[in-house]
């Protein structure tokens, strides 16, 4: 099979596996194999295909009578696109009230793989000009205060695996470049429930972030404050950052508990 005959199959799988989870969505009842394959017009043998791979990543279930319905893994997905969705909107307000407080550029940012991706930000006036944190901007893990609260919520594998894929590549003179650097970093992360940015991503630049939870303790954004080198971050402005991260966990759903540290924080 040549590369454009396999793009094509690939596109015709992806459209009936489409035409499928679309019957199924407009459907109150779960739903026979027969019945999807008749009014899909698609083979039983087709559907039937479709249908296993679909159920073995949770997007289809199949009840005790071989009747199909959606399945969870869908529902995670959609809450995952409405928490980022609306995070952005939620935080803003504080993201302000933080601003106002300190003076300070303030910085909202999801994990996107192995990056960190900005959505968000509240300018201080010496930052206008910056374009390295603007926003739909990418940035590596390792060497942003945000991405490492992602990084420290993975395990020890998973951490190994990020540096195999990207190199621990420098941003300055002062990134991160040594995996035990970097588990010692995500260790006092872990502990403290912040992470700092050492001018490691922008020369004079630092930063300090607080993770943002959802519902279930999930972490699913990062807010930090950013400032040159020599305006510092004192413990105030610390408290007042980790504050706001609650306020906004709370708009999202977070419980008491996960406001505070979030499952993976303080546990080792």
């Amino acid at each position: 099979m040549t590369e454009s005959s396999e793009s094509r199959h690939g596109i015709q799988v992806l459209d009936r596996a489409n035409r499928l989870l679309a019957r199924l969505e407009a459907s109150s009842e779960p739903l026979a194999l027969t019945t999807l394959a008749r009014e899909t017009g698609l083979s039983a043998s087709t559907v039937h295909r479709i249908l296993g791979s679909l159920s073995a990543m949770g997007f289809v279930k199949q009840n005790p009578a071989g009747q199909w319905s959606l399945g969870l893994r869908l529902l995670e997905l959609g809450n995952l696109v409405y928490e980022r969705f609306t995070v952005r909107q939620r935080a803003l307000p504080f993201m302000q009230q933080l601003h106002a407080a300190t003076g300070m550029t303030v910085n909202l940012a999801i994990r996107d793989n192995d990056r960190l991706l900005y959505i968000e930000h509240v300018l201080a006036p010496e930052y206008k000009a910056n374009q390295l944190r603007r926003i739909g901007s990418w940035a590596p893990l390792h060497i942003t205060s945000g991405g490492k609260l992602f990084l420290a919520r993975m395990s020890p594998d998973e951490i190994r695996g990020y540096t195999e894929r990207t190199g621990l590549k420098a941003g300055t003179q002062n990134s991160i470049q040594s995996l035990d650097h970097l588990l010692v970093t995500l260790a006092h992360a872990r502990e403290t429930g912040w992470a700092y940015d050492r001018e490691e991503y922008e020369s004079n630049v630092h930063c300090v972030a607080a993770p943002i939870f959802g519902a279930g303790g999930r972490l699913i954004a990062t807010i930090s404050l950013a400032a040159h080198r020599s305006n510092e971050f004192t413990p105030e402005r610390i408290a007042k950052l980790c504050g706001i991260a609650q306020s906004i966990s709370s708009a999202m759903g977070a419980g008491i508990g996960e406001r505070i540290k979030g499952k993976g924080y303080g546990d080792g």
